[in-house]
């Protein structure tokens, strides 16, 4: 089972754009979903942003929402050819264990100081578990953001 590379950005919408400022709030970001290859990996193409630099060292780390230490990290320190692509890719490896997790993006510069974060909310799935099992745990989240939405509307109904 191959899965989808997937591309991660610091960058934010742009406050330039007077519908993506109107809208900044309103904005809800799915849960992404990654399902580990044969080798237990999920591999990420990170999109650097503009104040990168050659020694900086850019690494994704994915932790449980109730843990203090990550479960799955990578690093790498950019060089001069990673500049010039604009891009890296950052393997997550031993992915042995499904779950929600919290993925962090980071970027940091001379002296471990922190330029760039990015936080997004993830479902990992280890390669043992089957695409069935993970279409239902995305329904099972489609319908609960479904069923707060329907309360949030008819408490606002009454007003």
């Amino acid at each position: 089972m191959d899965s989808a590379l997937v591309q991660l950005s610091f960058a934010l919408p742009s406050s330039d754009d007077p519908m993506c400022a109107a809208l900044a709030h309103t904005v809800e970001y799915e849960q992404l979903h990654f399902i580990a290859d044969e080798q237990n990996r999920v591999v990420f193409c990170c999109v650097l942003p503009d104040d990168a630099h050659q020694g900086d060292v850019i690494s994704i780390s994915a932790t449980h929402p109730d843990a203090r230490e990550s479960a799955y990290f990578t690093a790498h320190t950019l060089t001069q050819n990673d500049l010039e692509q604009h891009v890296i890719m950052l393997t997550l490896n031993d992915v042995t264990h499904s779950g929600e997790f919290v993925l962090q993006l980071m970027l940091h510069g001379k002296h471990a100081t922190l330029k760039d974060s990015a936080q997004f909310d993830v479902s990992l799935a280890a390669s043992s578990c089957t695409a069935e099992n993970l279409t239902k745990q995305q329904d099972k989240a489609q319908s609960l953001r479904h069923y707060i939405s329907s309360i949030g509307a008819s408490f606002l109904a009454f007003f």
